[in-house]
């Protein structure tokens, strides 16, 4: 049994938790609100506070960052400090550093997403999460921690929130239209987040798998205007009514909201086919994904919008 520090009690960091306690491991959780799932000691401490951190992870063979800065706007100054206090942690422990990272780093890009890929960021942010991947590997090499991997899908369906959660349930619930920034009808893949941490367990346990990142098996691609139609089935609304939100509201809410802005530069996207390819992930640990109807049910539940749905299993 080894032991297994998880930093956030998010949908992903719950999903890590539950699965490596599920295994038998030794979990500890690490929030501000000292919270998470049954079976986890949960721990409340400053994430970017190394001493703290180092303190907890004392022994620990794995740290899994499943960590989401509240304030999208300001990562820039959130993320360096959080990345620097977990790569310390690991450093003096000699633990793996497991990560939930994203699909920023590789930009604006025409084929379906692998590993293959190089990381070529057009954003900001897409630059932050390259760098933090960059110096866990380059610590791995080095022999300073005890390794890296990491998984990345794409945006998030399933339990917490999600792009229709916050912009188009409200709306086409009461049979309103909804305004969605975005081409509405390309190809999009959609990730459920608890897929994401039982990926990244897996990959966490198998050492030959460390030192680069996993693609999340996720369901087959559908648009925003179908996927929203489907969530709409779901829940028994009136027909889905949905618009694309024009480029230029966006630029013009950007001159005054700090999150408008900060959302722009990841427009692209939404304006293009947004497509996973998870065949070596499907080689390596199976292709096994939430079905998309099971994912807009989580969602759609935790918004308030239908029953709870009964836990799956896996």
């Amino acid at each position: 049994m080894g032991r297994h520090v998880v930093l956030g009690a998010g949908p992903v960091g719950t999903a890590i938790a539950s699965d490596l306690h599920e295994r038998g491991e030794d979990v500890v959780v690490v929030t501000r609100s000292g919270g998470g799932p049954d079976g986890a000691e949960k721990v409340r401490a400053d994430v970017a506070d190394p001493d703290a951190l180092s303190a907890i992870a004392k022994g620990a063979d794995v740290i899994h960052n499943a960590l989401n800065p509240a304030n999208y706007n300001a990562w820039a100054t959130t993320w360096p400090p959080l990345a620097a206090s977990i790569l310390a942690a690991a450093e003096r422990s000699g633990a793996v550093v497991a990560v939930v990272d994203n699909l920023y780093p590789f930009g604006p890009v025409d084929v379906p997403m692998s590993a293959a890929l190089p990381d070529r960021p057009s954003s900001k942010k897409g630059a932050i999460r390259m760098k933090m991947w960059q110096d866990l590997l380059a610590a791995a090499d080095a022999g300073r921690i005890g390794g890296a991997v990491a998984v990345r899908g794409s945006d998030y369906v399933g339990h917490g929130p999600s792009l229709l959660s916050m912009i188009a349930y409200g709306r086409t619930a009461k049979g309103q239209r909804a305004f969605i920034p975005g081409d509405l009808d390309v190809p999009h893949t959609w990730t459920n987040p608890g897929d994401a941490g039982r990926l990244l367990v897996k990959a966490a346990l198998d050492p030959s798998a460390h030192g680069r990142y996993w693609m999340v098996p996720s369901p087959p691609a559908v648009s925003i205007r179908d996927l929203a139609a489907r969530a709409g089935e779901i829940a028994g609304w009136p027909p889905v009514r949905v618009s694309p939100l024009p480029g230029t509201v966006m630029q013009i809410a950007g001159l005054f909201n700090s999150t408008a802005r900060a959302t722009l530069e990841m427009a692209y996207q939404f304006r293009r086919p947004f497509l996973l390819d998870t065949t070596e992930t499907e080689a390596r640990f199976g292709g096994e994904f939430t079905p998309l109807d099971e994912s807009l049910r989580q969602n759609l539940a935790d918004a308030g919008f239908v029953p709870e749905p009964p836990a799956p299993s896996h």
